[in-house]
C-alpha cells in the first residue's frame, strides 16, 4: 500500500499527486490519496517514510517509487 501525502493550497502538489497516483494504480500498485498540511508531499510505503519533498527538493519520480516499492 502506497500513501502519498500532499499539500492541498500548494500549487502543483494536488495534480503531482494524482499524475503519481495514477501512474502507480496502472502498475497494479494500490495508492491513497492524503490531503495535509502546508507543504507536505511525502510518500509512504506500507506506512513507512519513503520520499519527502522537504528532504529532497524535488518531486518524487514515478519510477523511483516503483524502485522502492520492489525493494520492500
Amino acid at each position: 500500500m502506497v500513501k502519498i501525502e500532499f499539500c492541498g493550497v500548494c500549487a502543483g502538489f494536488r495534480k503531482e499527486a494524482e499524475t503519481l497516483a495514477k501512474y502507480l494504480r496502472e502498475q497494479g500498485t494500490e495508492v491513497e490519496l492524503i490531503e495535509a498540511g502546508r507543504g507536505r508531499f511525502n510518500v509512504y510505503v506500507d506506512g513507512k517514510l519513503v520520499f519527502s519533498i522537504k528532504k529532497c527538493k524535488r518531486y518524487p519520480r514515478a519510477k523511483e517509487i516503483i524502485q522502492l516499492i520492489a525493494s520492500k
